[in-house]
């Protein structure tokens, strides 16, 4: 199934992993939720909030990865970005590399948005690698007592933008988590609140 970049916007050839059950990924794909709510629901770009503090972004490059530059840094960004401005020659030396089997690791110790929960559970790692004659972007996705997951972010013969794609996600995951993490606290500050006001009124 194809959906959209969320660094650019272009088509990828991209599919999502079968076989996850947790319940963590029943949910749609963080990462894309952004960019499918310009592309394909037809809103005008200013409408995009930030993923981490949001923020309604303006900035066409902030949209493309659904996050403002501060957050953007908060939540991890930059430390891979120079990876993207290699040469021809380096780009051809990561494509001999993958095919023989090797893997890029672009971070190990991500966040992982967990809905409803106040404390950290999962952890992800993030990589590039080749199998069954295309690139892969993905994210193996580690929780106590649990088997590691995976989940697909790109897959494409273009090498390039998968890796932009591994990129953007960890950051962009580490970012929607630190949120989730925000409304569940609000959300239980309220309920507790509530709890209150019945124990005074009783």
């Amino acid at each position: 199934m194809g959906y959209k970049s969320p660094v650019d916007g272009n088509k990828a050839q991209t599919k999502r992993k079968s076989g996850f059950k947790s319940r963590i990924l029943n949910l749609p794909n963080p990462i894309l939720l952004q960019t499918d709510r310009v592309v394909n629901g037809g809103r005008k770009m200013s409408e995009v909030n930030c993923a981490r503090c949001g923020r309604k972004l303006r900035n066409p490059h902030s949209i493309a990865r659904s996050l403002g530059p501060v957050c953007y840094a908060k939540s991890g960004g930059g430390v891979f970005d120079r990876d993207l401005n290699a040469d021809e020659k380096e780009w051809a030396r990561r494509e001999q590399l993958l095919k023989a089997g090797g893997e890029i690791d672009l971070g190990v110790n991500w966040d992982y948005p967990d809905p409803g929960n106040l404390i950290r559970r999962y952890t992800m790692r993030v990589s590039v690698r080749y199998k069954d004659g295309a690139f892969e972007a993905y994210g193996r996705i580690f929780a106590p007592d649990e088997k590691p997951k995976e989940i697909i972010f790109a897959r494409s013969i273009d090498l390039k933008t998968v890796y932009r794609e591994a990129v953007a996600a960890g950051p962009t995951y580490s970012a929607i988590a630190h949120r989730a993490r925000q409304e569940a606290g609000k959300r239980a500050k309220m309920e507790w609140r509530k709890n209150q006001r019945r124990l005074m009124v009783v």
